[in-house]
């Protein structure tokens, strides 16, 4: 459960148009980095950053849905946002996808 000044700050990152700041919030509750480990609060925050066209949270997001990480798996959804986050030159995504290609 989010403290108080935790769900002020995500209220308003999720009003925000900043899609990198969100999508580093988001990595900040997957990881634990600064604030309590929250992998809701990071997938609703990358679904957020995504909808604005961030290729990190793309690919972070795609990520989960590939290992089902919080959410149900998805490989074709996860491929999806991989192209997306690679055609505006997201290296992990190319390599992502490159590497999954070959299987």
């Amino acid at each position: 459960m989010a403290s108080k000044q935790d769900a002020k700050i995500i209220a308003a990152a999720l009003k925000s148009d900043d899609s990198s700041y969100i999508e580093k919030l988001a990595e900040g509750y997957y990881y634990g980095r600064g604030r309590d480990r929250s992998l809701k609060t990071a997938l609703q925050l990358w679904e957020k950053a995504v909808e604005l066209g961030n290729a990190d949270a793309m690919y972070y997001f795609g990520v989960c849905n590939y290992y089902g990480d919080g959410l149900p798996r998805n490989k074709d959804t996860a491929f999806c946002l991989w192209e997306q986050a690679a055609d505006q030159g997201h290296t992990g995504a190319k390599m992502s996808l490159k590497n999954l290609r070959r299987m």
